[in-house]
């Protein structure tokens, strides 16, 4: 299959300030894509493209988030607001703050106060409260009079605010503050664990870590202490296993508290499985239950995506498959995660985007030029020109078809 190549020619209009400015600051292909589409930042400004290296939505904005459910966060100035994947509007610029979409809910600061959009941009809860939580579930905390409280999706109060703090509910069960003191609550407001810990997190696949004294232990949801208040941290489990640090070192333990691993300088967290881990200033990747995959070699490595894991060595990233056999050589400058099936890679100020077999899909490379502020895409055969950030010509180059 032909092999797509994009080349993005990007020329400046450049004031007395930037004359002697590297071009290539002012360029940025090293994102990843969602949704399909990736930002790509032009003259510190930020649009999205398409898998075609097409710009899809100009680069008009201060700051943009990933596409989430098909929006994405956009700010101009200080003013927020959300786009669709097409670009168009769905709210105004006009929130101090927002969040993303958690269901059908999505969290937004106006006037100083907080409220909920719902999927068509609309105020489906008004802004109303002093602060207040994203959803998680049915639920969301909100603050009144320094007070926290619950709410469900159509705004109304399920709890009210008599609690210090509150963090939302997982699981059935909520951490609640009440004098100083963290305990748990269920959805109609009755403590189910009131040991008073100095500090509590959500249940999640059954497990929270509580803390007294400065040391961390792990509970069940009927308040069983699973293991003693040893610990410096306990992380969140994931697929049976969690994280902890005892002494300054790192190590795993299982859902029943049973130390796997112990003794390491560190390990990272992942979904995959497979972690990655550091001894003897060496990265390498380990299972939680301590079986070595990969001897460290590498100077950094992460999360395992798509059957690759990003890699360093000597300065420069590459990517492996979980056998450890380089997949894409180590000679990049950066590199980003895989996501929607590609990686962006940057090298000599171009970017390139791979797929998890190292296939080239896209190049986009910088080119100087004096000119007035202009960008050239060619994808393939065609050709487009934009000009401030708007489509000014196109066409074929193996053609007369030309379209303005």
């Amino acid at each position: 299959m032909r092999k797509l190549y994009t080349s993005l020619l990007i020329t400046f209009c450049l004031s007395q300030f930037s004359l002697f400015a590297n071009p290539i600051k002012n360029f940025n292909a090293g994102y990843s894509f969602k949704e399909g589409r990736c930002k790509i930042k032009i003259d510190n400004k930020f649009g999205f493209m398409d898998k075609e290296g097409k710009i899809i939505i100009p680069c008009l904005y201060d700051y943009v988030s990933d596409f989430h459910m098909g929006q994405a966060i956009v700010r101009q100035g200080k003013n927020f607001g959300f786009i669709s994947k097409n670009g168009k509007a769905l709210t105004s610029l006009i929130y101090e703050s927002l969040e993303g979409f958690q269901g059908n809910r999505a969290l937004f600061k106006k006037n100083g106060k907080y409220g909920y959009l719902d999927n068509n941009g609309k105020e489906t809860i008004p802004a109303q409260f002093q602060k207040s939580l994203g959803f998680e579930g049915d639920y969301a905390v909100f603050s009144k009079e320094n007070l926290s409280g619950f709410i469900n999706r159509q705004g109304e109060v399920i709890l009210e605010p008599k609690f210090d703090f509150a963090m939302n509910f997982t699981e059935g069960l909520a951490p609640v503050m009440i004098d100083g003191k963290w305990l748990y609550i269920d959805i109609k407001g009755q403590t189910v664990i009131n040991e008073g810990y100095d500090f509590a997190s959500n249940f999640n696949e059954g497990i929270a870590t509580v803390r007294v004294n400065g040391k961390a232990a792990i509970i069940n949801k009927h308040g069983h202490k699973l293991t003693d208040f040893d610990f410096d941290n306990i992380s969140e489990f994931i697929n049976g296993y969690a994280l902890f640090i005892k002494d300054g070192k790192f190590g795993t333990m299982n859902k029943k508290g049973k130390i796997a691993i112990s003794g390491l300088d560190r390990i990272v967290q992942s979904s995959s499985g497979i972690l990655a881990y550091k001894k003897n200033d060496l990265w390498g990747y380990i299972m939680p239950n301590g079986t070595e995959v990969i001897t460290p070699v590498y100077t950094e490595a992460g999360d395992f995506n798509n059957g690759l894991a990003k890699i360093s060595m000597n300065g420069k990233f590459g990517f492996i498959n979980k056998s450890g056999k380089i997949v894409i050589p180590a000679k990049y400058e950066a590199a980003g995660d895989y996501s929607d099936g590609l990686v962006s890679l940057e090298l000599d100020g171009s970017y390139y985007f791979m797929d998890n077999k190292a296939s080239e899909k896209l190049l986009l490379a910088i080119e100087e030029n004096d000119a007035s502020e202009r960008i050239t895409v060619t994808v393939n055969e065609n050709l487009m020109v934009y000009n401030n950030g708007k489509l000014e010509f196109a066409s074929s180059k193996t053609s007369n078809d030309t379209v303005r």
